[in-house]
C-alpha cells in the first residue's frame, strides 16, 4: 500500500483538502501513480471509464517518505485493489452481512416486482377502471333521463288542473325513478367492490413487502454506519453516526479517497504531509470532469468526516483568493430608483466569504438611503459585467418580476477553449445542483430547465469568441453548457471549476449587455459594457 518515493520538497503542514491548490509533492505522487497504472492494462482500461483517485504523501513511522493511493467507491466491482489502500470498512468481503442483507432486499424487490407486474393484477386494475367508467356513464345517462322526466312533470303540473289520481301518478313516477337510481348506484358499488377487495389483497401484500424492505434496509444501513469507524490525528475513533451527530449520513459517506487515505495512515502511524484528489478517465454522464484535473474533497460527505479526522494534524491555512477591490466597480448609470454597475471578476455578488468583497456590501455603503433589498440578480464570483441594483422596494419588485418572467435581455461574451462546429445554435440541458460538490452543477433530466443561445463572433486556431444569450438564469448555466459533452464541449477559458484548474487566466466570461423595462418610467432601457478581454 505504501509507495516509497523521494520528493523534491515536502510541506511543513498538510494542505486544506477543501480549498487551495495541492502541494507539488502530491502532484509528483500522482504523476508516479499514473505511470504505475499504465503498466497494468486491466486497471488502466477500467480507470479510463472515469474514477476519482487520491494520493496522500506521508512519512512512515520509520521516517521513510512515500505516498498512499486510493480510489473512491469500487473498481472492477471490488473494494480491494493491489497498490491502493483498503476501504475503511469492506462491505463486499466474502460472507459479509452486507451481501446477505443485500440478497434479502433483492429478493423482496423481486417479490414486489412480481406482484406489481402480475398479469391478473394489471388486468383487474384495468377492468376496475373500465367498470367505473361504464357505471358512471350509465348512472349519468339515467340521471339525465330523470331530469328530463322531472321537467316534463313540472310542465304538466303548471299547464292544467290535475286530478288527485294524476298528481299521485306523477309523484309515484318520481319516487320510482329515485328508487331505481339508488338500485343502480348500489349495484355499481357492489360490482366495483368485488374488484377492490381482490386488488386489496394484493395491495396489502405489496405494502407489507415494501414495509419489510424499508425495515431491512434501515437496519442494514445503521449497522454499516456503525462499522465505518474513523481514526483521527489525536488517536480518537468515531463511527459515521457519531460523526454526523446521529443523523443519517449521505449515501456513500466514508467511501471517498480522502477518508480512506487518512484512516490508513493513522492506523499505520504515518504522518500525513500532502493530499490531493484527481479525476482519471472519461467524464461521468451529465457531469463535467476532466482527465488529470485536481478536485477538492466533496463537502456534503467528506467535510464532517475530515473535520473529525484532521483533529491533531497541522493544516496549512489557504491563501486568500485574488479578490477585487471596491474601487474597481464601475458605475454605468444611476437615478433615484436603480443603479447599473459593472462588477469585476473575483468579486462576490452577495455577502459570503469574510475575506472577499461583495457588490452587496459596496452598495450598502454607497447607498445608505436605499429601501429594501438592493441585489436583484447575481453574477458568479469569477464572472465580470453588468448588474442592475434596486434603490427602492418598488424598483426591486418590478425588476425581480422581470427576471422571473425571463423578459430581461442579457448577453454575455466568452472565450472558449477549442473550436465550435456550428456558428450558432441553442443548448437546452436541464441543470441540477451537485450537493456533494457545491457549488457545482450537472446535467440531469430531472433538473431545472436551462436554455442558452449562442453565436460565434471570432475563431482562432485554439479559441472561439462567442456571444451567449441565456433564456434562463440557472447557476453556472453558461459554464456547464460550454464545458459538457452534451453541450459545446469547449470550456470557458479560466474556468477552474469545469475545466483545467491549472489555468492561470481569469474566467473569460463577461455580462456585456443588459436590457429591461425601467421600473419607474416604464420605458425599455439598455446598457452595454465591453468585455475587458
Amino acid at each position: 500500500m505504501f509507495h516509497p518515493f523521494t520528493f523534491k520538497s515536502l510541506p511543513r503542514k498538510l494542505n486544506d483538502p477543501f480549498n487551495g491548490k495541492p502541494h507539488r509533492a502530491a502532484i509528483q505522487a500522482m504523476d508516479d501513480l499514473s505511470e504505475w497504472i499504465k503498466t497494468i492494462p486491466n486497471l488502466k482500461t477500467e480507470l479510463c471509464r472515469g474514477k476519482m483517485i487520491g494520493v496522500l504523501v506521508v512519512k512512515s513511522k520509520d521516517g521513510e517518505t512515500g505516498y498512499l493511493a486510493a480510489f473512491s467507491g469500487q473498481v472492477m466491482s471490488s473494494n480491494i485493489i493491489e497498490g491502493f489502500v483498503p476501504p475503511v470498512f469492506d462491505i463486499l468481503s466474502k460472507g459479509s452481512y452486507f451481501l446477505e442483507g443485500e440478497k434479502t432486499i433483492t429478493e423482496l424487490n423481486r417479490k414486489i416486482r412480481d406482484l406489481e407486474s402480475d398479469h391478473r393484477y394489471a388486468r383487474m386494475k384495468d377492468q376496475l377502471r373500465l367498470l367505473k367508467i361504464e357505471n358512471e356513464r350509465k348512472i349519468q345517462e339515467y340521471k339525465d333521463l330523470l331530469k328530463q322526466q322531472k321537467a316534463e312533470r313540472d310542465k304538466l303540473r303548471k299547464s292544467a288542473e290535475l286530478s288527485e289520481e294524476e298528481i299521485e301518478r306523477l309523484n309515484n313516477e318520481s319516487a320510482r325513478g329515485k328508487s331505481e337510481l339508488k338500485k343502480m348506484q348500489k349495484t355499481a358499488s357492489e360490482e366495483e367492490q368485488k374488484y377492490i377487495d381482490a386488488l386489496s389483497e394484493i395491495n396489502s401484500a405489496i405494502i407489507e413487502l415494501k414495509r419489510l424492505r424499508i425495515e431491512k434496509s434501515e437496519l442494514l444501513q445503521q449497522r454499516i454506519f456503525r462499522d465505518f469507524k474513523f481514526k483521527n490525528g489525536l488517536g480518537q475513533e468515531k463511527d459515521l453516526l457519531d460523526i454526523f451527530n446521529g443523523q443519517t449520513p449521505p449515501s456513500g459517506a466514508g467511501e471517498c479517497c480522502a477518508p480512506r487515505l487518512l484512516n490508513y495512515a493513522f492506523l499505520n502511524q504515518m504522518t500525513p504531509l500532502a493530499i490531493a484528489e484527481f479525476w482519471i478517465g472519461a467524464s461521468p454522464e451529465g457531469k463535467v470532469r476532466h482527465n488529470g484535473t485536481y478536485y477538492h474533497a466533496c463537502r456534503s460527505k467528506c467535510l464532517p468526516i475530515l473535520s473529525f479526522m484532521l483533529q491533531g494534524i497541522p493544516v496549512s491555512e489557504t491563501k486568500k483568493e485574488n479578490t477585487a477591490e471596491e474601487e474597481s466597480i464601475k458605475t454605468i448609470y444611476r437615478d433615484d430608483d436603480i443603479v447599473v454597475i459593472s462588477k469585476p471578476s473575483g468579486m462576490l455578488s452577495v455577502k459570503g466569504k469574510e475575506d472577499i468583497q461583495s457588490v452587496e456590501e459596496w452598495a450598502e455603503k454607497r447607498f445608505p438611503m436605499a429601501e429594501g433589498p438592493i441585489i436583484v440578480h447575481r453574477l458568479d464570483q469569477d464572472t465580470s459585467g453588468l448588474m442592475v441594483l434596486a434603490l427602492t422596494k418598488e424598483a426591486h419588485k418590478s425588476l425581480q418580476k422581470q427576471f422571473e418572467n425571463h423578459t430581461i435581455e442579457k448577453k454575455y461574451i466568452a472565450v472558449l477553449k477549442g473550436n465550435l462546429k456550428n456558428n450558432s445554435g441553442e443548448i437546452s440541458l436541464p441543470l441540477m445542483a451537485d450537493i456533494s460538490n457545491r457549488p457545482m452543477q450537472y446535467i440531469d433530466p430531472e433538473g431545472l430547465p436551462a436554455v442558452t443561445q449562442y453565436r460565434v463572433i471570432k475563431k482562432t486556431r485554439y479559441r472561439t469568441r462567442v456571444e451567449f444569450s441565456p433564456l434562463t438564469g440557472r447557476t453556472h448555466q453558461l459554464r456547464v453548457h460550454s464545458s459538457s459533452k452534451q453541450g459545446l464541449n469547449c470550456p470557458i477559458i479560466g474556468d477552474r471549476l469545469y475545466s483545467d484548474k491549472k489555468d492561470k487566466s481569469r474566467l473569460l466570461l463577461h455580462a456585456e449587455f443588459l436590457s429591461f423595462v425601467h421600473p419607474t418610467s416604464g420605458k425599455k432601457v439598455s446598457y452595454t459594457d465591453a468585455a475587458p478581454f
